[in-house]
């Protein structure tokens, strides 16, 4: 099939002012997408369109870059500034502490801003410290966590379910307990190392997840592990999850400006492009756009 040229959601960017994040602070620390030298410094919404516009990106979800859960809300109020002057983001994914004892307050204060969508906390666990973003493997189904979750539905938002293949059991509780709550898959699944044996087991976890309906993939942080993206490893996970999740729940996404340390925007989407060129014009076109379009009511 011919590459796609229509309109592309990119579900999955930052942009920042270095000021406001706190961990593009000196001293760098750790990280485990590796040496971030090139990213710490301002990446504003006008960088980000001339990156990713003359790919066919019109419109753009922005995921919390992590100001710091004291300053959520503030970063919402400058992310929706943004949009007001530049037209991007068009959604907004902010951060959260859902077991927080006043989270209700928390989210009607972000549903204020129209271009508020969804919400993420960071529940990926492994046993090495720099990959630990939540208290423990199984801290999506501790009852404090659980409790600010019910409010999703209510104030009808969607979730960014960040975990690694070992915690797909934990995962499955979770996503079974809340069959009307909308949840992504972020990072496709957040895949740490090219061996035949993590690659199963990634494989395994990812089809037990979506074996429910309310689950869907992005396509996003491709090349965070392996620090740089080619196009064998692109078509493998692309592949593995359209045949496990579906045309239609599968979604793209950049992750840039993370990505941005190994490739331009041009040659990272030019292997999505291609991958993407064996399938139907329809299911590329789902993929791209229309599914973006529905799960994030743009």
């Amino acid at each position: 099939m011919p590459e796609y040229t229509g309109p592309v959601i990119d579900t999955h960017h930052h942009i920042w002012r270095r000021k406001d994040v706190p961990w593009l602070a000196e001293p760098p620390i750790p990280r485990m997408f590796g040496d971030y030298f090139g990213i710490r410094r301002d990446y504003p919404v006008e960088e980000f369109m001339a990156d990713v516009m003359p790919q066919g990106v019109t419109k753009s979800v922005h995921v919390t870059a992590n100001w710091g859960l004291d300053r959520a809300l503030d970063e919402t109020r400058w992310l929706q500034s943004v949009a007001d002057k530049h037209g991007f983001p068009h959604g907004i994914v902010a951060q959260v502490d859902l077991a927080h004892p006043d989270i209700e307050a928390t989210l009607k204060a972000h549903k204020q801003f129209p271009n508020m969508r969804g919400v993420r906390q960071m529940l990926y666990w492994d046993p090495l410290p720099v990959r630990q973003g939540a208290p423990r493997a199984d801290y999506c189904n501790d009852r404090d966590f659980r409790r600010g979750f019910a409010l999703l539905e209510k104030y009808d938002l969607s979730f960014e379910l960040q975990v690694y293949a070992p915690q797909a059991a934990h995962a499955i509780e979770l996503i079974k307990a809340f069959p009307n709550v909308r949840m992504i898959l972020v990072h496709a699944g957040m895949l740490t190392e090219r061996t035949e044996a993590a690659i199963t087991e990634w494989r395994g976890a990812l089809t037990t997840m979506a074996a429910h309906p309310n689950l869907n993939v992005k396509l996003s942080g491709l090349g965070m592990y392996s620090l740089g993206l080619g196009f064998a490893q692109a078509r493998q996970v692309i592949r593995d999850c359209i045949q496990i999740f579906g045309a239609e729940r599968t979604i793209y996404g950049s992750n840039f400006p993370l990505e941005k340390l190994h490739a331009s925007y041009a040659d990272f989407f030019g292997h999505y492009r291609k991958v993407l060129s064996e399938y139907t014009d329809a299911e590329q076109r789902a993929i791209f756009h229309d599914n973006a379009a529905r799960f994030y009511r743009l």
